[in-house]
């Protein structure tokens, strides 16, 4: 056949309609069998079954499809694909040419502009009553004619019609109807950063979702005056894109699992289901799935309770060494599980042997675990599975070495020294919420609230150093803060109800959600002191720092108890605080810049100092002065040589019993390119490189 008859047999094919809907199918599906086809090409009936196979012999006898016989589908060829796109080009210039104006949709297609569309928009989006928007509506079409362009996009419409609710005054309209999402340019830094980043692609969707969820946060969640707040300095929200959507820590005591096994139902489809824990390895299975479940659905960190009492139930004796690699896969496989999810961290804490428990099986297993996890920290950069080790009456030898090697491997692990209550891995303490230990209070877990930061150098720094009116502008900015996070609950509360949740939906008493304890972050302690200080000041560092912490949590009581919350105040770490301090310094200007670039989080001793008993008791009052709970680190010496001398076993034993708690790491750097963690010196010991990154930048 000639070239030109056989183009002319082509045309004549894919004349047919039907014919020319097989093939865009197929070009969208992909390849599909003959009834799959034949269905979703309309051809429903038997009496029809003909008429389907002729149409689909012309299309294969002109090699527009072809059949894999060995998978009996049927596929687009990339002749039929060339000819599926020059039919698309020739539609698309008769519409343009037609002297009517076309519109590119957000429903990815090319569409007649048609005003009445943006009337809907402005009634069914954006609540606008019909007179209002027909006016609206009238105007924006007088534009549009007015462009010389070849065709409109949805996006470009929209932008014209925010420009003229502007114009009117209707700022509240243009809000609901804003756009959610990153310029193009955006979008391409993005990308081009993501190789510098700990999640290369992932980092990448991550990121974007974080963006559109944020700015939808601003626009529509957060009441104006606290996105004024935040946006000015004076507070930090952290995780916006998270903020109507899921809480930050969850607490979950394993124990219970014996009593209350837990119903994943029909929502998470791809775990299998959790039924009674029958043996060791179920135990360990229910663990592992309860790990990937929660750490999906809070921002920050999941606590688990009491995981040695829960294990040694079922548990059967195995050597010293099949217990440590045991606990070493296990780390590994939840240091995974955990990158897929939300959650900064997922914590263990250790737990107490129970005197109707096998003590010495658990303590033999605490052991094991905590030489586990010093190979887990050495072989992990960044391990986002946290130990919380409660010394209680079972602090010995034994335990002080374990923590103690973990701490020199380059962990990172948080030790309680308070019987009374619970903290997590960051420093919230549990009794915000009524979880205290079991044998007080039988709750299976609790839910906070906090991701809000209040910037305190920033309020002593525009009190000119009168303390009293400092704790009435941080009493008015607590309340502000109550308000938000009340409000940022029934938010919370809806995307349960939503079944957005349906890991937290199945926890017996988290599930309820009636009673979400507030928490309050505060930051910058000690540069709002030192602001405060005069030279005529007759209180000590010390005390103008206590009373702040006490004013603090007495206001966040008072009007969390107005608005029927427990309302609770905290210094712990937090993502993204730099900017508080980035926007002072450009404020105030260079006699207010913070060396570091960042205020302080929570508290800090300088490990040489350990045996100081005036900082460690100084230090003790502030952590239980905040309510919520505080976060104390311990700063270790940079080494003089690659070797690790401090003594940290006897560090480990003096403060013990003298804080409630605290968190150990060196805070090694890490080698961008082979991801070791570098000590010492300015080059990684492993491959050479010099490209070394500090832990916090690679959060960032």
């Amino acid at each position: 056949m000639s070239a030109p008859r056989r183009v002319r047999t082509i045309y004549s094919v894919i004349a047919s309609p039907n014919r020319l809907d097989i093939l865009r199918i197929l070009n969208t599906k992909g390849p599909l069998s003959y009834s799959e086809l034949k269905t979703l090409a309309g051809f429903k009936s038997k009496k029809e079954s003909g008429k389907f196979a002729y149409h689909l012999r012309k299309l294969v006898k002109q090699t527009l499809i072809a059949l894999n016989r060995a998978e009996r589908k049927y596929a687009v060829t990339s002749l039929g694909r060339l000819v599926l796109n020059l039919t698309r080009q020739i539609e698309e210039q008769s519409m343009l040419e037609s002297g009517k104006l076309y519109v590119r949709s957000s429903r990815q297609a090319m569409e007649e502009f048609n005003a009445d569309r943006i009337l809907q928009s402005l009634v069914r989006e954006a609540g606008m009553p019909t007179e209002i928007a027909q006016k609206i509506a009238s105007e924006t079409e007088a534009r549009v004619y007015k462009f010389q362009t070849a065709y409109l996009t949805a996006p470009l419409i929209r932008e014209i019609v925010n420009s003229l609710l502007v114009e009117h005054g209707y700022e509240e309209y243009r809000h609901k109807l804003t756009r959610l999402g990153l310029p193009v340019h955006d979008v391409s830094e993005l990308i081009l950063k993501a190789g510098d980043s700990a999640g290369s692609i992932d980092y990448i969707f991550s990121k974007t979702a974080v963006k559109v969820f944020s700015e939808f946060a601003m626009l529509t969640k957060i009441p104006r005056d606290v996105a004024d707040a935040h946006l000015s300095g004076d507070i930090h929200i952290s995780n916006l894109g998270t903020w109507s959507l899921m809480p930050d820590v969850l607490y979950f005591d394993f124990n219970s699992l014996y009593s209350n096994p837990i119903n994943l139902g029909s929502k998470i489809v791809n775990m299998p289901r959790l039924g009674p824990i029958r043996n060791f390895d179920s135990a360990l299975d229910t663990l592992e799935i309860l790990v990937s479940v929660l750490s999906k659905e809070v921002s920050n960190e999941v606590c688990f309770d009491n995981l040695l009492p829960y294990l040694t139930k079922l548990y059967s004796q195995r050597t010293q060494e099949e217990q440590t690699s045991m606990f070493s896969r296990l780390l590994l496989t939840l240091s995974a599980l955990v990158g897929e999810g939300k959650a900064r961290s997922v914590s263990f804490r250790i737990g107490e042997p129970s005197k109707d428990e096998d003590v010495s099986a658990q303590l033999e297993l605490r052991q094991s675990l905590l030489s586990a996890y010093a190979r887990f920290a050495a072989k992990v950069p960044m391990p986002p599975v946290n130990l919380i080790v409660s010394t209680g009456k079972y602090l010995d030898r034994q335990l002080i070495e374990g923590v103690s090697n973990i701490i020199k491997e380059g962990g990172d692990v948080a030790v309680e020294w308070d019987g009374k209550y619970t903290f997590s891995g960051y420093g919230i303490t549990s009794i915000a919420g009524g979880l205290q230990h079991r044998s007080a209070v039988d709750v299976d877990g609790i839910a906070l609230l906090d991701n809000l930061t209040i910037n305190l150098p920033r309020l002593a720094y525009e009190s000119n150093k009168d303390e009293t009116y400092f704790r009435a502008k941080l009493a008015l900015l607590l309340q502000t803060a109550v308000g938000a996070l009340n409000l940022r609950k029934e938010q919370v509360r809806e995307s349960l109800k939503l079944g957005l949740l349906p890991g937290i939906s199945q926890l017996p008493v988290v599930s309820s959600i009636e009673d979400m304890p507030l928490i309050i972050n505060m930051v910058g302690l000690n540069d709002a002191v030192s602001s405060l200080m005069s030279e005529r000041e007759t209180m000590t560092r010390q005390e103008i720092a206590l009373k702040i912490l006490e004013t603090a949590s007495k206001v966040a009581l008072e009007k969390g108890e107005k608005v029927g919350q427990k309302a609770f105040v905290s210094m712990v770490e937090t993502q993204d605080l730099s900017r508080l301090s980035d926007i002072d310094s450009e404020h105030y200007g260079r006699s207010h810049e913070k060396r570091g670039g960042f205020y302080e989080t929570g508290l800090s001793i300088f490990a040489d100092f350990y045996n100081n008993q005036d900082i460690l008791s100084g230090v003790s009052a502030l952590s239980k002065a905040t309510s919520g709970g505080s976060l104390l680190n311990f700063v270790f010496p940079k080494p003089e040589k690659e070797s690790f001398t401090f003594d940290v076993p006897n560090l480990l034993a003096t403060v013990s019993g003298k804080i409630p708690f605290a968190r150990f790491s060196r805070k090694p750097e890490i080698c961008k390119k082979c991801g070791a963690k570098v000590f010492y010196a300015e080059r990684c010991g492993s491959c050479k490189s010099t490209s070394l990154v500090s832990q916090a930048l690679l959060l960032a």
